[in-house]
């Protein structure tokens, strides 16, 4: 993210490393998926390549039919995109309302979206992964942070919280430690509040 700041796709990339989006919803963004006011994102339909051709599609299930809330950060850097593509389109009489176009109006292929992510990765000496795996670190972040295994499944558009669940179960060790200490210390009130819930002269025999 710091070798594509000042980039055009700089926005784009932010929206995968935030929000986990496909290359497919991305390419598909319209200007009326995202409300700047509530700091949202509708990802509805996508771009997909069909025989090498691109093609507008619907989301393959309900599932990812969802809005998205933005952090303060992407939804600024959003904005700012906005600001800068409305006037591009004002100035050069462009009627496309799709978010990711290339200056003179053209859509981002979604092939051109992976491998400028790759070319990028190059550049900033990172290790080449597919664009679709930057959501795998995006989900383990959100699980680790907290964020309930529904949630998570419901931002990625997976079809169920267990698919998220099963996906990611090597972070569920850590969560359900953190679930265990945390509920502790809500109803317990803490270790260090805890009596001794034996008594100073319990043994293991009064247990």
């Amino acid at each position: 993210m710091r070798h594509v700041r000042g980039d055009r796709s700089f926005v784009l990339r932010l929206l995968v490393v935030t929000t986990g989006l496909r290359r497919g919803e991305l390419g598909g963004r319209r200007r009326q998926d995202v409300d700047l006011e509530y700091g949202r994102v509708s990802p509805t339909t996508t771009r997909v390549t069909v025989d090498g051709k691109t093609q507008e599609s619907l989301t393959k299930t309900r599932s990812g039919e969802r809005t998205l809330a933005l952090d303060p950060a992407t939804r600024e850097a959003l904005r700012v995109y906005i600001h800068t593509w409305a006037e591009e389109r004002r100035q050069l009489g462009q009627d496309i309302d799709l978010l990711f176009v290339w200056p003179h109006g053209v859509p981002l292929h979604p092939d051109t979206i992976t491998a400028l992510f790759h070319k990028h990765c190059l550049a900033a000496g990172l290790l080449r992964i597919r664009l679709h795996d930057v959501r795998h670190p995006y989900a383990t972040a959100a699980l680790k942070a907290g964020a309930p295994a529904k949630v998570v499944s419901e931002r990625l558009g997976h079809a169920a919280a267990a698919c998220t669940l099963q996906v990611y179960s090597h972070v569920v060790p850590g969560m359900d430690q953190a679930a265990a200490d945390s509920v502790a210390d809500l109803i317990l009130g803490g270790a260090d509040e805890m009596p001794n819930a034996l008594g100073p002269d319990s043994g293991p025999d009064q247990a």
